[in-house]
């Protein structure tokens, strides 16, 4: 992991290239409490930066294990989304442009680690009584349809 990782992701000098991904369990999806900026305590998809030299597949299965401790399966692209914060002064505090995948569980422990300040599987019928954005659940529905499609 990069020392200044925190200087790199806030006041970018280009976007950050991100995924995330939304993993089911039989018929349960993956939520994650953010514990860090931005969205800070907001429950989420799990996620985070490409790294140098990693393709995006493998951002996705790094970045869910390192935070949540499990092994998934990737089922494909979903969509993509843009998320841009700009400070008081109007300069652009944070600017990710992101991957999102759907996934299914295979293996591991289910643990919030490193960015995830917690971790739940979740009825998604229930996901009105989640702290969660609407990109959020707009991805978790649209993630829902393909794998109905797919079943």
């Amino acid at each position: 992991m990069i020392s200044n990782e925190k200087d790199i992701r806030i006041y970018p000098q280009h976007p950050r290239l991100g995924v995330g991904v939304v993993i089911f369990k039989n018929e349960l999806v993956l939520l994650i409490k953010r514990g860090k900026e931005p969205n800070k305590g907001i429950w989420t998809v799990p996620g985070g930066l490409v790294q140098i030299g990693e393709s995006v597949e493998q951002a996705a299965h790094r970045e869910v294990l390192e935070e949540c401790n499990i092994n998934i399966d990737l089922a494909g692209l979903i969509d993509y989304f843009e998320f841009v914060e700009k400070d008081i002064e109007q300069k652009i505090k944070y600017h990710y442009v992101v991957l999102d995948f759907a996934a299914e569980y295979v293996s591991g422990t289910l643990l919030a680690l490193t960015d995830a300040e917690d971790a739940k599987w979740v009825n998604p019928n229930q996901l009105e009584n989640w702290e969660i954005t609407e990109k959020t659940l707009l991805l978790i529905n649209k993630a829902l349809l393909s794998k109905a499609r797919m079943d």
